[in-house]
């Protein structure tokens, strides 16, 4: 009785659009929960169509109750759909494709993409065309993982779509997409031979970072390496040397040092830019540090090594044993070892601190850091140790005078609180 009463009272709704609709979403309704009413509510839906006098109104309630049908698994929701392409053409063009846009749209959210496509094609407007055209490689590449049986049938079905979107940034983004299909079901030579294609420098540099970390999400990024050092030099020949830097970024991120230090020589000021990248690595995924600095060679190895000792020693908790380790096995250049016994120091790594100072040839240095190990040693209340450490100073005077302050303030640490104001005699 209840299922009565609300058919008729759907008849309360003045807008014969919002009814139309109603009855249909109350067929599907019904349909699914196998009530036999479902019939009546969609010949109801379709019999309030023809109260509509709008025919972009018209046509979007029809595409609404194909939808609705569709949901119920009515297979004359099909007819429908025909009937709305071919009938609509009467329409101008702009109000045709807001048509052709509503049963794209409803295409997809069935998951039926062919036809989605196919009524994607008909609209005019080439901007709108290749939206709903994107959306539908969207939603393909999302069915490809879902449904891996049917892979060649998904792809044909972008690979279309895709021949169809003609302007940028739209074809560049289409084609990320196929990307992502050729990624996610392995076939990764296909994937990175087709960033070379995008004609879109922004959507080229997101295409190259996303499959370099892909890859490397999947422990296969050095398999492929060859194949990507390619498609970049082919970038930077299409898009200029200061695409360069970028593409180095990306496989700097990756963990991949050696090519992203090659492709960075090759451009001017090339020093300056590996510095900047090292800072920003160390800043970003100090992880990845490591294999940069390692693919440095001597010089290139010192100049960085000292930006980055002093980016560490500003901020400590940037730095990691293997960053500096690295940096320290990729120069002889006893600055840089200094900063790295200073690094020690600031970990409270006394011994290693001792042990990098010893490697020290410069007196100068070395001095520095014996002094610096002093005084460490000091705040700690290690007199001993500290007097032992200020010895080590080469400089006769430098050494006699931190031996002097380190006694002095030892003294005072132990008397402190026990001193009485001398008033000027001896009692």
């Amino acid at each position: 009785m209840l299922i009565k009463e609300v058919l008729a009272s759907v008849e309360v709704i003045r807008d014969p659009y919002i009814k139309a609709v109603t009855y249909a979403k109350i067929g599907e309704r019904l349909a699914r929960a196998r009530e036999k009413h479902y019939k009546g509510a969609f010949l109801r839906a379709m019999e309030t169509t023809k109260e509509i006098g709008d025919p972009v109104k018209t046509f979007k309630a029809l595409l609404s109750i194909g939808y609705s049908m569709s949901k119920a698994g009515i297979k004359a929701s099909k007819r429908i759909y025909q009937g709305v392409l071919e009938d609509s053409r009467a329409l101008p063009s702009p109000h045709r494709d807001i048509v052709m846009e509503s049963a794209a749209t409803y295409m997809l959210s069935l998951g039926e993409i062919g036809e989605a496509i196919t009524y994607a094609l008909e609209i005019s407007n080439p901007k709108l065309r290749n939206e709903v055209l994107l959306a539908a490689m969207r939603a393909n590449t999302r069915k490809l993982g879902k449904e891996g049986i049917k892979v060649a049938y998904h792809l044909r079905r972008s690979k279309l779509a895709l021949e169809y979107i003609d302007s940028e940034p739209y074809r560049s983004m289409g084609i990320m997409e196929l990307i992502k299909a050729y990624l996610s079901l392995g076939s990764y030579e296909n994937g990175i031979s087709l960033i070379s294609s995008i004609g879109d420098r922004d959507w080229a540099r997101q295409a190259f970072k996303e499959v370099a970390f892909y890859l490397k999400e999947k422990e296969v990024l050095n398999h492929y390496i060859d194949s990507l050092e390619g498609v970049a030099n082919s970038l930077i020949s299409r898009f200029g040397d200061d695409f360069a830097r970028e593409m180095a970024f990306a496989f700097a991120l990756s963990g991949e040092g050696l090519p992203a230090v090659e492709l960075v020589r090759k451009l001017d000021n090339s020093e300056d830019i590996l510095v900047k990248m090292a800072v920003e690595l160390l800043e970003r995924d100090h992880d990845v540090l490591p294999s940069f600095v390692s693919a440095l060679n001597e010089e290139e190895a010192t100049i960085v090594g000292k930006a980055v000792m002093n980016r560490i020693l500003e901020r400590p908790e940037l730095g990691s044993w293997e960053v500096v380790e690295a940096i320290g096995k990729s120069t002889r250049n006893e600055e840089v070892w200094a900063k790295i016994a200073r690094y020690y120091i600031v970990m409270d790594e006394v011994d290693g601190a001792a042990r990098v100072a010893s490697l020290l040839h410069e007196g100068r240095l070395r001095s520095v850091i014996m002094a610096d190990i002093a005084h460490h040693l000091l705040k700690k209340n290690e007199v001993e140790r500290a007097i032992d450490a200020a010895i080590e100073v080469k400089d006769p005077k430098f050494s006699s005078i931190l031996v002097s302050e380190i006694l002095l303030k030892a003294l005072e640490n132990e008397i402190d609180g026990k001193v009485v104001p001398w008033n000027g005699s001896r009692h």
